[in-house]
């Protein structure tokens, strides 16, 4: 299950698409990779924290949009 705390529909979209577990994992996280998705530049943050680049918002390292659950992340970022 995905959260998010704001209404940036393409980022809602992102968590929910990576929140399946089933099955291996098509796409593997790297902390801090940007990443594109309908114009926007994202990345996840350690965690799973998602952030959507932002110029008016570079300096606090982008808006917070919303989060992976902890099983989520170690599904998504599980090396091996």
């Amino acid at each position: 299950m995905a959260t998010t705390t704001t209404q940036d529909v393409t980022a809602e979209n992102t968590l929910d698409r990576l929140s399946e577990v089933t099955g291996p994992p098509l796409e593997i996280l790297t902390p801090y990779r940007e990443f594109s998705e309908a114009g926007k530049t994202y990345y996840f943050a350690p965690g799973g924290f998602l952030y959507r680049k932002d110029f008016l918002a570079e300096q606090l390292g982008g808006y917070f949009c919303g989060y992976l659950t902890d099983e989520v992340w170690h599904y998504r970022t599980a090396r091996g």
